[in-house]
């Protein structure tokens, strides 16, 4: 009978210590952070050719400063999963001055700001309101449309708001009539990037070793622009690279 009593009580004893650890395991790994390093590493690859001057955790989430030829950005990164939070502008590269007193002037600079976070641009015009200037734009994220409100001097945004469809506007249709393809290709080549086209072929170059074609276009798949770069191989086989305009992010193709 006495040792029918251990047993049971030895069990119980088991069966205590097992759920104890599964739920410290539980604890420590959803309290899990990413390092600064990986922070690091995870804004060089969204973001090429930038330059991290300073990181700061605060409560979960990663503070970075960095420049970029466009300017001078704050990003908040999340310390737990790695996704950006929010992005935005904090001046000029150009040193002297007030950033203040000076105006963004070039439309396509704050559409590569708008185009980090959204799919693609709709609309833009320069405004003044409250005696500031700002750039109001109509953008697409995530098939829904938004107004937004950019800053015309620091290039933050002010406000977003989902768009009201008015009475007028008619559903998009499912298969619309086919447009001249060399008006649709120059309209993609027109769309700003935030990665230069030689950034794009050193991309495409570290990882194929080759001769580049000349003929490099900009498209859009899949709601997203790539530059598509065709590299013949040392040994005479084709490749074509896609290196994404706003990451830099390289997808690789052989042709058969």
């Amino acid at each position: 009978m006495r040792r029918k009593g251990l047993w049971i009580t030895l069990g119980l004893v088991v069966i205590a210590t097992f759920i104890i650890i599964v739920t410290w395991q539980g604890v420590t790994t959803s309290a899990k952070t990413i390092t600064k390093d990986d922070a690091l590493s995870l804004i060089e690859e969204r973001y090429k050719g930038s330059k991290v001057t300073n990181i700061e955790l605060q409560q979960s989430a990663y503070h970075i400063k960095m420049t970029r030829e466009s300017g001078i950005y704050e990003v908040s990164l999340n310390a737990e999963n790695g996704d950006i939070i929010s992005l935005k502008k904090l001046g000029d590269n150009s040193s002297g001055g007030d950033d203040r007193n000076k105006t963004i002037k070039n439309e396509k600079e704050i559409e590569s700001i708008l185009l980090l976070s959204s799919d693609d641009i709709l609309s833009i015009s320069k405004k003044t309101e409250n005696q500031k200037d700002v750039y109001v734009a109509k953008v697409l994220e995530n098939k829904e449309e938004y107004i937004v409100k950019v800053d015309a001097v620091t290039g933050s945004i002010v406000s977003k708001d989902k768009a009201e469809k008015t009475k007028e506007e008619k559903p998009k249709e499912e298969n619309p009539k086919e447009e001249n393809p060399e008006e649709g290709k120059q309209k993609e080549e027109d769309r700003p990037v935030a990665i230069s086209k030689d950034e794009a072929i050193k991309i495409a170059l570290e990882h194929v070793k080759g001769a580049v074609d000349d003929d490099i276009e900009i498209e859009n798949i899949g709601g997203q622009t790539y530059y598509l770069i065709e590299i013949e191989t040392d040994d005479d086989n084709e490749a074509t690279v896609q290196v994404h305009t706003l990451t830099g992010k390289a997808t690789i193709s052989f042709d058969d």
